[in-house]
């Protein structure tokens, strides 16, 4: 049975290897070493959210959470990742539904930026009811496209 907790600092090894061994972080180039330090701070910093999906000991995903990061005032999904071991299993579901419940009490909207070539991840977002609303032109990376995405929040 997959559970949902925060994530502790003995986890962030093992979420920066996840991050840096996904398709995803190969295509932006991310560094484990440097995954490590952000992931650390972030987890000293009281304004983000760190939650880990796990099943027996074994991480089947994280997500990283700004509590202001979307216009210094709304919550930002900042990175979720999902293990090729547990993708199809309802992690990623699991994962958002934890990051929206732990922002609902702002009453703000939650906003995410998914890469144009991440169609999987675009249609993923859309069906848990994100709206595309913008587009950043070779913003975290020369020749890919972040997609502005943002759920309104219902009382």
């Amino acid at each position: 049975m997959i559970t949902i907790r925060k994530l502790d600092e003995q986890d962030i090894d093992g979420c920066a290897h996840l991050s840096t061994s996904l398709a995803l972080g190969v295509r932006y180039g991310f560094v484990k070493e440097q995954w490590i330090e952000k992931l650390k701070r972030a987890h000293q910093e009281k304004d983000n959210l760190l939650f880990l999906a796990e099943e027996q000991g074994r991480i089947a995903g994280f997500f990283w959470a700004h509590l202001s990061g979307a216009f210094l005032s709304a919550p930002y999904l900042r990175f979720i990742a999902v293990s090729p071991d547990f993708q199809g299993r309802g992690v990623g579901t699991l994962l958002l539904n934890e990051f929206e419940q732990q922002t609902r009490s702002m009453g703000k909207d939650w906003f995410l930026l998914v890469s144009d070539f991440n169609t999987s991840a675009q249609q993923f977002y859309e069906k848990q009811g994100y709206q595309r609303v913008g587009i950043l032109p070779d913003f975290a990376k020369e020749g890919i496209a972040e997609i502005i995405m943002v759920k309104r929040h219902r009382s």
